[in-house]
């Protein structure tokens, strides 16, 4: 018999009550009643912690049982899903290690199952849609970043017989690289690569560099973006990230909103270095091919570092790699490419 209080059909007002019998055969003694009355029993609810377990009778009677009282096993139910799971939940080493293997299954799809996923779905991006997005990066950066070039017609050519000569170097793994040349405003001396293989070179980047070789080393580290998706690849990682996220959290709340773009931008941080990175590598092999120097880009890039007051060290909130370390990978990365070229000579 379980004690507890009963809820009469279309009534807020609780009487106390007990239940006896088993399934099949209930009674319900109301304090109310000098009888027991049998009873239709239709839901049970779930075992949630700290709520009382609800019985809904057939005539739309309510009876709450309280919390110490072990339903399952009054009902015959200590068989079901719900009840084993319960038990489980009352077992804290086994709660306790489920959340650390939930914990970590989250961190290693954060970590690595959405860059996987993002990077197949960058390579499967039909041409038309990045093509697309090309365009609509471009006019939203011309409409509010960029103005028309004011170098002399000279100087572009100049600079586009240069990227002509690079990208006849580079893979044809991707779509037409095209250069378009503008002047800077609030971003300066930069350059920057779109998805649909459009590379945008700032007048003062131009006007920085010491060298042409310093600008080809720029532009064949933007063409390494390009090459390798990187673009596409971050657009991606954050649309996971913010299914993975929703999923877990449910909703769209503000909560939600704020954990997404803190994932994002955590996201961003740690794969803008790698994709950097992965660029100045490809842009050695790009120079090397085309008989330039390799390191005279990170040369560029040192005085771009001190006109904006930054420092050469890879701080912890950095998106790009510091150029100290940078020039030491590139040296790596172009005695790797000497060891290898000489010994395919002998």
């Amino acid at each position: 018999m379980i004690d507890g209080r009963y809820f009469p059909p279309g009534s807020s007002r609780a009487v106390a009550a007990s239940l006896a019998g088993g399934p099949g055969r209930l009674a319900l003694k109301r304090e109310d009643e000098p009888q027991a009355q049998a009873v239709v029993l239709m839901s049970v609810s779930d075992p949630l912690a700290g709520v009382p377990r609800k019985l809904t009778f057939a005539d739309g009677g309510v009876f709450e049982a309280p919390l110490e009282a072990d339903v399952d096993d009054f009902l015959n139910m200590g068989g079901s899903f719900f009840a084993r799971l319960t038990r489980l939940e009352a077992n804290l080493g086994l709660v306790a290690a489920a959340a650390v293997v939930t914990i970590g299954l989250v961190f290693a799809i954060y970590r690595f199952g959405i860059p996987l996923l993002a990077s197949g779905a960058a390579a499967i991006t039909p041409p038309p849609i990045v093509a697309a997005m090309d365009r609509g990066t471009l006019e939203t950066v011309d409409r509010v970043v960029f103005s028309p070039s004011e170098l002399d017609e000279g100087r572009k050519q100049e600079l586009q017989a240069m990227f002509d000569e690079l990208a006849g170097f580079a893979d044809d793994a991707g779509p037409a690289l095209k250069l378009q040349l503008r002047r800077g405003g609030a971003i300066g001396a930069n350059a920057l690569a779109l998805p649909g293989g459009t590379i945008v070179v700032t007048d003062e980047l131009v006007a920085l560099a010491a060298s042409d070789d310093e600008i080809a080393g720029v532009i064949a580290h933007e063409i390494g973006h390009v090459r390798e998706r990187h673009s596409l690849q971050q657009i991606y990682r954050v649309f996971g990230i913010g299914f993975m996220v929703g999923l877990i959290g449910g909703d769209a709340s503000q909560l939600v909103d704020d954990v997404v773009t803190q994932a994002s931008a955590l996201q961003t941080l740690v794969y803008s270095r790698e994709f950097e990175t992965h660029a100045d590598l490809y842009s050695v092999a790009l120079m090397a091919r085309a008989g330039r120097d390799p390191l005279a880009f990170v040369d560029l890039l040192d005085r771009i570092v001190r006109a904006v007051g930054g420092s050469d060290e890879t701080g912890w909130l950095a998106t790009h790699p510091g150029t100290r370390d940078r020039r030491e990978a590139v040296r790596k990365r172009v005695k790797e490419l000497g060891e290898a070229g000489e010994t395919a000579r002998n």
